[in-house]
């Protein structure tokens, strides 16, 4: 018996690796057939970043204790922490970002991200797609209507000629209040092929490998290849109630998803045990630290997008950046040491591999945290020692791509609380990472009733280039 489709798709939640590449059926061929099928679609101009690497901080950063520091703050403000020098004459960051601190000289800061939705899910969406929804509601849901994740987009625009999917994510989905997915993940109304190809971040192991990416021991390569042959009849019985040219298109779709099924170098980007050790070390022996060198190799192998979420359920024991509570004990203990060491190394290890200045690397979350200790905004349990979520003002990092080096853009007034200088929007930073990774800005998307709508409201911020 043929099956040409196993369960129902989610339109939602995403594409995980396994129904991606799910091998039991013809039907696995056909998913990817329609994401292999972007290809014709894709656009002729290219910008100086081919690739991004997008480091998403779940919960919120900080501003205060990281990249905005305000030493002359009152001490419910400034806190425990103190600023240190940097490679950039008179730019100060955060004691506990040493390693960041000397490479200072190879990103751009920006002090005044600023909008106005204080729960995770709303500011995530809006983060993330540079879309505000229309209501900042607590259990935001993801829907096939939502606008797409510029992943998604690319996926789109600028599919990879390879066998690789041209967008990845490095984790299970996120999980916001309401114990619902957080928005602005997927590909939303261009439809689940544009979905990132998604696998749980489970890299500490010494041997970590992509089972998906291979036959599994039931399937022989003759097995599949009856099984290719069986599609290809199919498709010669549909010619005779379909133009030919059509059926044509659709066998080279066919074809090369089978050559991704099959291929090495798809399997051989997932092989971080092939890295040396000590790089390994450097990036950290810690699920963000090895994230983030697979995030690397991937871009190195031709993926447009990688995004490594620093996040998982708000309600996980798991240190994420939601500190409503404790908030200086876990920053210094579980989170800007990791912090510090992954994404150094990442900068590093782009820089010296000659990648940086074509791969866009961004450090964000949906909003930074509350000027004073203790002040709640959003979450009632926020205490005396937490941050609560302050969308008005907060910091993030941009590096490579064009992104000039050693800058600040924008700033913040003496509490870090309201942005006093270039305020930017999440749809400011979405334009300008289009810009950055060559998609026009005058381009048109088309939701699934074939509407015509902007790619972007955002303006490109042009003092963040070189």
């Amino acid at each position: 018996m043929l099956r040409l489709a196993t369960g129902a798709v989610r339109l939602c939640e995403g594409v995980t690796r396994r129904e991606f590449l799910r091998l039991g059926a013809v039907g696995s061929a056909l998913t990817l057939a329609e994401v292999l099928r972007a290809e014709d679609r894709a656009g002729t101009r290219t910008g100086r970043a081919r690739a991004c690497i997008l480091l998403f901080l779940q919960g919120g950063q900080s501003q205060l204790d990281t990249f905005d520091m305000k030493p002359a703050a009152p001490e419910n403000v400034r806190g425990e922490f103190r600023p240190i020098a940097t490679s950039v004459p008179g730019l100060h960051i955060c004691e506990h970002l040493p390693r960041l601190a000397r490479l200072a000289h190879l990103y751009t800061i920006v002090r005044s991200m600023t909008h106005r939705m204080t729960n995770h899910n709303p500011a995530g969406y809006l983060a993330l797609s540079g879309m505000a929804p229309e209501r900042d509601v607590v259990a935001l849901k993801a829907s096939s209507e939502d606008y797409p994740h510029p992943g998604a987009v690319l996926a789109q625009t600028r599919p990879t000629s390879g066998a690789l999917p041209p967008f990845v994510q490095i984790s299970a989905p996120m999980v916001g209040d309401g114990n619902v997915s957080m928005p602005g993940q997927n590909a939303g109304f261009l439809g689940p092929q544009y979905d990132p190809f998604r696998f749980p971040n489970e890299l500490e192991d010494e041997r970590y490998d992509v089972p998906e990416l291979t036959l599994p021991n039931d399937v022989s390569s003759t097995r599949l290849q009856t099984r290719r042959s069986l599609l290809q009849q199919l498709d010669r019985a549909l010619g005779q109630f379909a133009e030919s040219a059509a059926v044509a298109r659709m066998e080279v779709y066919y074809r090369r998803a089978y050559e991704l099924l099959g291929s090495s170098q798809a399997r051989r980007a997932f092989h971080l045990h092939e890295e040396p050790q000590a790089l390994r070390a450097r990036y950290g022996r810690h699920r963000w630290g090895q994230a983030l060198l697979l995030a690397r190799r991937l871009i190195e192998a031709g993926v447009r997008m990688v995004t490594v979420y620093w996040g998982g359920a708000l309600n996980s024991p798991d240190p994420y950046w939601d500190t409503h509570k404790r908030n200086f004990a876990e920053q210094k203990e579980k989170l800007l040491p990791q912090f510090d060491q992954c994404l150094s190394a990442l900068l590093e290890d782009l820089k010296e591999r000659g990648l940086l200045e074509t791969t866009l690397v961004i450090s964000m979350g949906e909003f930074g945290r509350t000027p004073r200790l203790g002040q709640v905004t959003a979450n009632a349990g926020t205490d005396a020692t937490g941050r609560d979520h302050w969308p008005y003002c907060y910091s993030i990092l941009l590096a490579g791509g064009g992104i000039a080096g050693g800058g600040i853009v924008g700033q913040s007034d003496k509490l870090a609380a309201w942005p006093t200088e270039r305020p930017i929007t999440p749809a400011d930073l979405v334009a300008s990472m289009y810009y950055a990774l060559g998609v026009p800005l005058d381009s048109h998307l088309y939701d699934r009733l074939g509407r015509q709508l902007l790619l972007t409201h955002g303006r490109v911020v042009q003092e963040l280039f070189a």
